[in-house]
């Protein structure tokens, strides 16, 4: 557990009260149930996100990805940031399980968590992760890069309150690379906002 990571601005709410988790907050699920709970979420989430798309009805889906941060899973993952930023793993927030990534900012920049996931000879791909923001209003990148040139291969932004509980952010791809960078970015501020998110349950659905 590696918890000192998250700013004490925001440990604070977490701190349990006589009403449940403070507003701002998701109630944190542990134990396997709760795994395989997170992992039907993912899926249902993902198979909603292709089936919205283009897919042909004869071609098959296939599940590539699923990584909660959990075990050995949490060295898949690396942090970066630019400006005052700050990420590594938690146990403070899980969507399901009981570890997650964290990622905050308190500037002009962005911080960001992701892994590679080397994907097979596809069609199409449908990508979803769970974020859960705290204290303000914060824009959030959900990535996928093509790590040599950097270019995207899918971009999903979205902007979420601080109070929103965890929220699932999907994004698709078509006839992309087999090698990707994975990568959830938030973007900070000029004015000084602390700014925090909670990253869990990874999925990526693939067509062939």
């Amino acid at each position: 557990m590696l918890s000192h990571y998250v700013p004490a601005s925001i440990r604070k709410l977490l701190v349990s009260s006589p009403n449940g988790p403070l507003a701002g907050t998701a109630r944190r699920s542990t134990g396997r149930p709760a795994r395989r709970v997170g992992t039907v979420a993912v899926l249902l989430g993902l198979t909603a996100a292709l089936l919205a798309g283009t897919a042909s009805p004869a071609s098959a889906a296939l599940i590539t990805v699923r990584d909660g941060f959990e075990g050995t899973q949490a060295a898949n993952w690396s942090f970066s940031h630019v400006g005052n930023g700050t990420g590594g793993l938690s146990s403070l927030q899980t969507h399901t399980g009981v570890r997650d990534g964290f990622i905050s900012m308190r500037s002009a920049g962005f911080s960001s968590v992701g892994r590679r996931v080397q994907l097979p000879a596809t069609t199409s791909c449908t990508a979803g992760i769970w974020v859960n923001p705290v204290l303000a209003t914060q824009q959030i990148n959900f990535e996928i890069i093509e790590p040599n040139s950097f270019r995207y291969v899918a971009l999903r932004t979205v902007v979420l309150s601080g109070s929103a509980p965890y929220t699932f952010v999907s994004t698709q791809w078509n006839h992309g690379p087999t090698n990707v960078l994975v990568r959830v970015s938030l973007i900070g501020n000029s004015n000084g906002t602390q700014l925090g998110t909670w990253v869990d349950d990874l999925g990526i659905l693939c067509q062939t």
